[in-house]
């Protein structure tokens, strides 16, 4: 008789009385809420719709992000979607088909290889029909030879055992050569192998590009375990085997977390040349100057990143903690008009001739002068002519 199996309760190790609001309501362990969860949507217990949705909603406060809530998405089909979005997904599935033909036939023209339209491997978990019909039939048959019928006793008086089980033995024994023999093939027939960059001269672009994302994804495992040395050490593989904005980026994010700052900025600007726009680059080279104690250089690059975004939250702090800091520093977006020099030029040259003025205002001065002695000259002339004619006045001109 088979074992019953085991109510929920008992085996989440829990008591009738924890289904309950209050005590749901001050448990704080995300396992055990999941646990209640499990019994609460099972009915095992009996159906409580308003506990099991209290119960719902205090996992969700302690685990948000806990499996229960995961809702499994379908896979789309011709019904499930419209048309012309059925259309643009089929449009996506023959553009990446005819770019995975395109690799291949790349690498194998690259290797030397003829294709057949064939694939080289075998099939998974089978063995080709010919491999067998070689060994005479099937390998636990007798030789591909009829089963002898219980009422043939001429044939069974003709029958050996031993040397019927010597033939089994031996197409067993050939059997385990030929697919041995299969087997060294495949592994030989390997179209990319995995190879160091100082090894890849003969390797066609499209291996390149496969390796160098090959070497990119094992140093984003090893970033993402903290294992920076190794991730510095992949992504130096990567770019070495392919130059990539992404390479470089991701490299350079590896050498600030290991502060080699000079090393970063380097990478920063390797990878500007590919993506001039890229903010990520610009970003991680402000935060390797700004370790690396050139704030106003990090200041600027801060800056471009503004002009791509202007709502970049890392861009705002980061520029009002150096504002704070160097506080002459101009506003994020003037510039500095250029002053060009005259060439040629020493302090003996007269720069008169580079003056041109708008109107020329004569000067009248020597007029004046003129005209006050013209004036002086007729008072003479008349004092004298009265002097002359006998008056008793006389005056007095003290010469100017």
């Amino acid at each position: 008789m088979a074992n019953k199996p085991k109510r929920l309760l008992e085996k989440y190790d829990l008591l009738l009385e924890h289904l309950d609001f209050g005590y749901i309501g001050n448990c704080s362990e995300g396992v055990e809420l999941e646990r209640i969860v499990k019994v609460l949507r099972s009915g095992e217990e009996g159906f409580f719709p308003q506990l099991t949705e209290f119960a719902e909603q205090q996992l969700r406060q302690v685990k948000p992000g806990s499996k229960l809530f995961r809702r499994d998405t379908p896979l789309v089909t011709r019904d499930s979607v419209a048309g012309s979005r059925w259309e643009e997904h089929c449009r996506e599935m023959e553009s990446w088909e005819e770019s995975m033909r395109s690799l291949r036939k790349d690498m194998l023209e690259g290797s030397g290889v003829v294709d057949d339209g064939e694939d080289l491997l075998p099939p998974v978990r089978s063995v080709p029909t010919e491999s067998l019909e070689s060994f005479g039939g099937s390998s636990g048959g007798s030789g591909g030879k009829q089963r002898i019928k219980s009422c043939d006793y001429e044939s069974w008086s003709r029958y050996d055992p031993d040397t019927e089980i010597l033939k089994m033995d031996l197409e067993e024994e050939r059997y385990k050569d030929f697919v041995k023999e299969q087997n060294e093939k495949n592994s030989k027939k390997a179209i990319i192998e995995e190879l160091p960059p100082d090894g890849t001269k003969n390797l066609t672009e499209s291996e390149r590009k496969v390796l160098a994302t090959k070497f990119k994804e094992k140093g984003n495992d090893h970033f993402r375990a903290k294992e920076y040395e190794l991730a510095l050490a992949e992504y130096g593989n990567s770019v070495k085997m392919w130059p990539t904005a992404a390479g470089f980026n991701n490299r350079a994010m590896a050498h600030i977390k290991l502060f080699h700052f000079k090393e970063a900025i380097a990478d920063c600007d390797e990878c500007l040349k590919f993506e001039p726009e890229n903010i990520k680059a610009l970003l991680r080279k402000g935060q390797a100057l700004c370790s690396d104690d050139k704030r106003r250089e990090a200041y600027q690059t801060y800056s471009q990143v503004l002009l791509l975004d202007p709502a970049n939250k890392l861009a705002l702090n980061a520029i009002a903690d150096l504002r704070r800091q160097l506080p002459d520093l101009p506003p994020p977006n003037s510039f500095q008009l250029p002053i060009e020099e005259v060439g040629g030029c020493s302090s003996s040259d007269d720069f008169a001739d580079l003056i041109k003025p708008k109107k020329l205002v004569k000067d009248k001065l020597p007029d004046a002068v003129k005209a006050l002695q013209t004036e002086t000259a007729r008072i003479v002339r008349n004092s004298s002519k009265q002097d002359q004619q006998g008056s008793s006045k006389k005056v007095l001109i003290e010469e100017l």
